[in-house]
């Protein structure tokens, strides 16, 4: 029995060599695994040059909105002074460059006089100021006038510089946004 116990042990060393250095048996390799990924930096999604384009125009655009002032005028008069010619000039300047805006221009008066008269004089102060308009070159398809009278005061005071303030034409733009 001591014989077999060798015999048996003798057989199973053999078979164990024979697997370790048995020619056909290749042992598996790991698969190569990729190099770890680098970090790569994220560049940050800048706007197209038309995005940047339209951005720098809208800026533009509402800077010179900001630019645009009213013209003043004399008790009961709707003919503009020196000053208002400036002012229109510096305005039709900018309605030159937005050649796409439409214009109105809005008549006002101070509270003094009736509403129908103040409407009616409105109507001449917004006429006169689209006159001076047209005559720097803007074309009169773009310009409406409207007359507000009395009903929209740029300050509420019951004074002579409350009213000075309130007897003007403003001119809005459409800028179509």
């Amino acid at each position: 029995m001591k014989t077999q116990k060798l015999g048996f042990a003798a057989l199973l060393l053999i078979i164990a060599l024979a697997l370790v250095a048995a020619p056909g048996c290749k042992k598996k390799m790991p698969k190569e695994t990729p190099p770890p990924a680098t970090e790569q930096s994220i560049e940050p999604v800048s706007p197209s040059d038309a995005e940047t384009d339209m951005g720098d125009t809208r800026s533009e655009m509402e800077r010179d909105l900001a630019l645009i002032r009213p013209v003043l005028f004399d008790y009961d008069k709707s003919d503009i002074r020196a000053e208002g010619r400036e002012i229109i000039r510096s305005n039709a300047d900018i309605f030159r460059k937005w050649e796409s805006w439409q214009i109105t221009v809005e008549g006002h008066c101070d509270e003094r006089g009736t509403n129908e008269y103040n409407l009616a004089l409105g109507e001449r102060r917004a006429r006169a100021a689209q006159r001076a308009l047209e005559a720097e070159g803007i074309a009169a398809s773009r310009i409406r006038t409207i007359s507000y009278g009395e009903e929209r005061p740029a300050d509420p005071g019951h004074s002579e510089s409350s009213w000075s303030r309130n007897r003007r034409a403003e001119f809005r733009a459409d800028t179509g946004n």
